[in-house]
């Protein structure tokens, strides 16, 4: 790795070759987009040009060459050494997590704090001169809105910079991620349909707008930047950010006007996700909490792990749908109880009786039109403490799918009466009931013919294709179908 060390500078040539890829890419970053269409042929634009930038930019290494399970060793002990508590856990490889995790390696009673990481081993932006340049160059609002973006040129920062104190944690760094930002062309096209294409498209378009933001009026001015900020070095940052971050409850960094700050937490951020599992088989996930009064991070196990085999531990990195999980943490999350898929749906003016629907829909305060969230069905009676449909779908299901007589009572009804049609779980006519099942899943099967392929087709390639970022896009495809697949099947539940 250069650590630090200066690279070999661009002859004049090359400089004035990156300089003009620069602008071309910030002319595609900053040119509007219309559709999904559009994004993706800009994506595939931008891919080109970036494609070139990273032939001309110096290539800087982002680990020292060796094994992650080399480093964790001497990680361990630079953790202890900074004040971090390990009882009964280790780093261990998971490769059905795609690198590392935390597991026991004795027994551990229930309750028991298992790991603490006092505030000083958090690395997150401060105030003190080495960032000054930085801060000064950037615009304000990139600390309160994008402090993403800062904590990542923080860490290029430190990745290259001589003798660094943070050395063993960025060692057990990986050099490359599942985010959307090494996705390919083809890779991106996998995507087509779902909830997850222009989220993914607008994050690759959003960084790639700021790498030529840095380069053009940042990098230069700030001397710990000046020779080590490349777009693959920028995109690993980004992406190591992305996937590890976490919003500390505390004043940090001093920045006047915040109650929080954006920080990397060596040593816990080292657990996989889970959500405790309410099937028969049994996770442990432990619990993080932010201790003010010791400044410490401390996790701890609800349950009691025994020492005859190791144990898996893992942590929740928050309620998210598939979609975030995928393009925000770069991973698909097996079982998600927070699983849900956002389609357009429509009141359509050409039905009969638009008019009556669309009164009705007024008065429950509902829309006739927008993206509506819902996710795998299940029946009325299961629902519990939540619902697998929006108000507003739900709404414009039963409305879409009411007779002349029904929509007239139901206009006329008191307002509280009424706005039981909100409601996933109310006592409705078993006919409305049926009428309102079938109008979803002849919705949900017009949209599951509008992906490229079929679920028969994806269960198909996940036999056969071995590349790894492609299974995952192909897999979280095809849980989105799934679901969409389960409103169709709703009576046979």
């Amino acid at each position: 790795m250069n650590g630090g060390a200066p690279t070999k500078a661009l002859s004049k040539g090359k400089v004035k070759e990156l300089n003009g890829l620069v602008e071309e890419l910030m002319q595609y970053g900053f040119r509007e987009a219309n559709g999904a269409d559009e994004l993706l042929a800009q994506h595939r634009d931008m891919a080109g040009v970036l494609d070139r930038i990273r032939r001309v930019e110096p290539k800087l290494r982002t680990t020292n060459g060796r094994p992650r399970m080399e480093t964790v060793a001497h990680f361990m002990r630079w953790a202890v050494e900074r004040g971090c508590q390990v009882d009964n856990v280790r780093v261990a490889e998971h490769a059905e997590y795609g690198g590392l995790g935390l597991e026991s390696c004795g027994p551990i009673p229930a309750g028991e704090c298992i790991i603490t990481v006092p505030r000083s081993m958090f690395f997150y932006v401060t105030n003190e001169p080495r960032y000054r340049q930085l801060l000064e160059l950037m615009p304000g609002a990139m600390m309160s809105e994008q402090g993403n973006i800062m904590l990542a040129l923080a860490l290029i920062m430190e990745r290259f910079r001589a003798k660094s104190d943070w050395k063993p944690y960025l060692d057990m760094l990986p050099d490359r991620y599942t985010t959307p930002l090494y996705y390919t062309t083809e890779d991106m096209g996998e995507l087509a349909e779902t909830d997850a294409f222009l989220p993914a498209l607008k994050l690759c378009k959003h960084i790639a707008r700021q790498y030529g933001f840095i380069r053009r009026f940042v990098q230069e001015k700030v001397d710990e930047l000046r020779d080590c900020f490349t777009y693959d070095v920028f995109r690993w940052a980004v992406s190591t950010v992305m996937t590890r971050q976490n919003k500390v409850p505390v004043n940090l960094a001093e920045f006047d006007g915040m109650d929080h700050t954006l920080a990397l937490i060596p040593l816990w951020d080292m657990a996989n996700h889970a959500f405790p599992d309410t099937s028969n088989e049994t996770r442990c996930v432990a619990e993080t909490c932010y201790n003010a009064t010791n400044e410490q991070l401390e996790c701890s196990l609800t349950q009691e792990v025994s020492d005859t085999a190791s144990v898996p531990i893992f942590i929740v990195y928050g309620t998210r749908t598939d979609a975030e999980f995928l393009v925000h943490n770069g991973f698909v999350c097996p079982r998600n109880p927070h699983a849900n898929v956002q389609k357009r749906f429509t009141l359509v003016p050409a039905i009969p009786l638009y008019k009556e629907r669309a009164h009705l829909l007024e008065l429950l305060g509902m829309p006739t039109t927008g993206t509506f969230s819902f996710g795998p069905a299940r029946e009325p009676a299961a629902a519990t403490t939540t619902t697998p449909i929006s108000q507003e779908l739900i709404s414009l299901a039963r409305v879409s799918s009411m007779t002349a007589k029904e929509l007239d009572e139901y206009t006329a009804m008191e307002e509280t009466q009424r706005q039981t049609l909100r409601t996933y779980q109310a006592l409705l006519p078993a006919e409305l009931c049926a009428r309102t099942e079938r109008w979803l899943a002849t919705v949900m099967k017009i949209m599951l013919l509008r992906y490229p392929t079929t679920i028969e087709q994806d269960e198909a390639l996940l036999k056969t294709n071995r590349h790894h970022i492609r299974r995952l896009l192909i897999e979280y495809r095809l849980g989105e179908k799934q679901i969409l697949r389960s409103w169709c099947t709703l009576r046979e539940l």
